[in-house]
Order: structure tokens, then C-alpha cells, then sequence
């Protein structure tokens, strides 16, 4: 077993303090306890943290915990080449890697505690909750699922897959759920969804009506924000609340508006640095979303920074538009990005996969856009351009773009 540096008992020490007979992960093929669960991952602590791309099945689960409390894994998304260990967290996580390559962001005990920690504090999820666990584990809204579950006590469900029927079956043996708007999309219309407590929904911008549609099929949707170097949520709707596109810190969470407008937090769970770089001096991380603040001190989050396109001297927010052409029932995916133009500097350009022509797609758009955001070029291709991590990718779809004008 690696050296004790520690804090680096502490995952070993949630699963003992919990009822050894408590499910802590449910499978399709099986269920293992508190007990059984703790023996599995103290033999895995045996040999050196795997460096992995995991799936969604109990071998990574295990893995992924042994590596926090055997003294640090880092956890791959597709695509990336394997590095070794950082002796300097706990967990290191990747970004998105969607405006630029993926940077390794180094997670500690601290952090993950400090993040759970809030969690249960805000949502009020206890050792009687089943989190219902279907995003990918290289991603932090996967594998945060892992932690808080393990910290208060509480149960896991596994599914290998997000399938929307099987999705809606599992949420009727669950109690808390995570997913982004694709996935709260395609779950409008299947239910009931008797004894869910809370739906987190994050991940990306919500397109106008589809918590609304949500609510009435039964799901208590709760915005949420959140960013791999936080480990998943700072802000969430707080239940209870009227249904609104806003979201309350967790506790023991600070949030502020920097003067051109990006949102900036503080707080125990922020991590420490990236991987291969010094820890940052500031407390605050300031952040390349744009968000404003209500009276209630309650976070509204408007769009990211650094993709802004400015086209003939209008603002347009890429995600926004992104959103309302998502909307359309025949688009199955969506990027927009902003292409050179000798007349405008700048026009707005939509890149989709779907079964619809492009005519009737910007009639469509048209009627609920303002004109200066609805795209000017339309590309439809057959797979939609991803990073590494699984997000659509800005820079291959503008590559596309230039390669479709010559």
C-alpha cells in the first residue's frame, strides 16, 4: 500500500462510518454494501492509482476510488495520452477542452470534502438518498456523484448508459439526479417520477421552456452551476424555491461579479491549481462565465466570456443561440461559431446534425431570434465535431466552416 500522506484515509474512513449494510453502488448485475465496498477498494489500494478512462461500471467506480484514498488518480477523457499520478491531489480532473486543449485540474481532500460537504448542506441529502448516476466518470458532474454519496452515506445507481426509457424507470428507484439539458430534454414525457427530491441541471445553457416542460412531467428541476476546478455545483437552486433560471451558493461559497462582468468564487472547495503549475496566490478564481447577482445575493449565469461573437457591432452569445436551434425537434446536435467576413469583421455560423433543411431550420430560427444573432451560414454535417471530453468542438467546427467556403 502507497505511504499515508495523512489526509488520504479520509475516503476509507467515509466508508467505514457508514452502515455496513447499506447499498453504496447498485449495478444492472449487482449490489455491493458499505462493507463489501470497503474491502474492494482497499485491495485495490494495494497496488499503484491506475491512470484511467473510465466507464460507467463498478471496476472504474472502485478504481477511481482507490486512487483518492490511495494517495491520487487522474482520471482521462478519450482522446487523452496517459500521464502519471500527481502526488499533489487527491484527484486530478480534466476540462472541457472546449475553446482550448484540456488542463488537468488538481483536486484535494479538501476540496472533495468541502464540496460534499455543501451538497448535503444545501440539497439535504443523507445516507437514505439513491443518486442515480449515468454521466461519465471522466467528466466532475460523474465522479462528484461518487463523492458526496460516499461522504454522507448514501446509495449510488448505476446506469452503463443514458437511455431515456431506462433513465425514467431507474429515477422511480432514486431519490437525487444529475443531467445535463440534452438528457432533461429527452426525459420530458416519460415518468411518473413519484419520490424524486431534487433533478440537478447544469452543464450547459437551458433552452427557454425546457424547465418549465420538465416541471409539469413531474421532474423537480434545479438549475446548477458549476465548473470542473470547484468540483461540480457552487450554486443551485435552492429547493423549495420558485422555478427560475437563477442559482443560491452552497454553503461556505462566495460568488462575485468582477467589473466586466465574469463570475468569480471562493470558497473551500476551489482547487488549488492546475496540473504542472504552481498554486494560484488568489483565493478567487475568476471564471470566464458572465452572471449577475440579485438582491438575494442568487447567481444568474448569462454566457461564457471567451466566446462571445461580435458581429456589425452586435453581442451575440454563441450558447444562447446554440439553445434555440437545439429547440428544434429534427436537430440532434448543434455548435455556432464565429467566421471572418470582410463586410461584418464577424459572421455568426451554425454547424448542426440533424434531419431538417437548412431553409426551414432559419425560418424557424428566425421567429425567435432577434435578426443580428440568427446565423448567416448553416453547415450540416453527419457527427458533430467533439473534443476529447465528449463537448462540441468550436475550433473543428470553424476548421469545417473554412473548409465549406473553399
Amino acid at each position: 500500500m502507497r505511504e499515508d500522506k495523512g489526509q488520504n484515509r479520509t475516503v476509507i474512513e467515509w466508508l467505514q462510518r457508514a452502515e455496513p449494510d447499506r447499498p453504496f453502488l447498485v449495478t444492472e448485475q449487482k449490489t455491493w454494501t458499505y462493507a463489501q465496498s470497503r474491502i474492494e477498494v482497499e485491495r485495490r489500494m494495494a497496488d499503484e492509482p491506475r491512470v484511467s478512462t473510465p466507464s460507467l461500471d463498478a471496476d472504474s467506480v472502485f478504481d477511481l476510488i482507490a486512487g483518492m484514498a490511495g494517495g491520487g488518480v487522474m482520471v482521462l477523457g478519450p482522446g487523452l495520452d496517459p500521464l502519471k499520478p500527481s502526488a499533489a491531489a487527491a484527484l486530478v480532473v480534466f476540462t472541457s477542452g472546449t475553446t482550448g486543449p484540456p488542463k488537468g485540474v488538481r483536486l484535494t481532500m479538501e476540496n472533495l470534502t468541502a464540496a460534499a460537504e455543501a451538497s448535503a448542506r444545501h440539497l439535504g441529502h443523507g445516507p437514505d438518498d439513491t443518486w442515480l448516476l449515468a454521466m461519465p466518470l471522466h467528466h466532475v458532474g460523474g465522479v462528484s456523484i461518487l463523492v458526496r454519496q460516499a461522504w454522507t452515506g448514501g446509495t449510488v445507481r448505476l446506469l452503463p448508459r443514458f437511455d431515456p426509457r431506462t433513465y425514467a424507470t431507474a429515477l422511480g428507484e432514486s431519490t437525487m439526479a444529475s443531467v445535463v439539458p440534452t438528457m432533461l430534454r429527452r426525459l420530458v414525457g416519460h415518468g411518473p417520477f413519484d419520490g424524486l427530491k431534487a433533478v440537478l441541471v447544469g452543464g450547459g445553457p437551458i433552452p427557454d421552456g425546457l424547465l418549465e416542460a420538465a416541471a409539469e412531467t413531474g421532474l423537480p428541476v434545479l438549475p446548477t452551476y458549476g465548473m470542473t476546478e470547484t468540483f461540480g455545483q457552487v450554486a443551485t437552486l435552492r429547493p423549495g424555491s420558485r422555478l427560475e433560471r437563477k442559482a443560491h451558493p452552497l454553503p461556505g461559497v462566495d460568488l462575485r461579479i468582477e467589473s466586466m462582468g465574469h463570475i468569480a468564487v471562493r470558497g473551500r472547495q476551489v482547487s488549488p491549481g492546475y496540473l504542472d503549475e504552481p498554486d494560484r496566490e488568489d483565493p478567487w478564481l475568476e471564471t470566464n462565465d458572465l452572471g449577475t447577482l440579485d438582491d438575494e445575493g442568487a447567481l444568474r449565469v448569462i454566457g461564457r466570456a471567451d466566446s462571445v461573437i461580435v458581429t456589425g457591432g452586435e453581442n451575440v452569445n454563441p450558447e444562447y443561440v446554440e439553445s434555440v436551434v437545439s429547440e428544434h425537434p429534427d436537430v440532434s446536435g448543434v455548435v455556432v461559431v464565429g467566421v471572418s467576413d470582410d463586410e461584418w469583421g464577424v459572421l455568426v455560423a451554425c454547424v448542426y446534425t440533424g434531419a431538417v433543411r437548412e431553409s426551414d431550420l432559419i425560418a424557424w430560427v428566425t421567429e425567435r431570434l432577434p435578426g443580428f444573432m440568427v446565423p448567416r451560414r448553416w453547415l450540416v454535417v453527419e457527427d458533430m465535431p467533439r473534443t476529447a471530453m465528449g463537448k462540441p468542438d468550436r475550433v473543428a467546427a470553424l476548421a469545417l466552416c473554412l473548409d465549406a467556403d473553399g
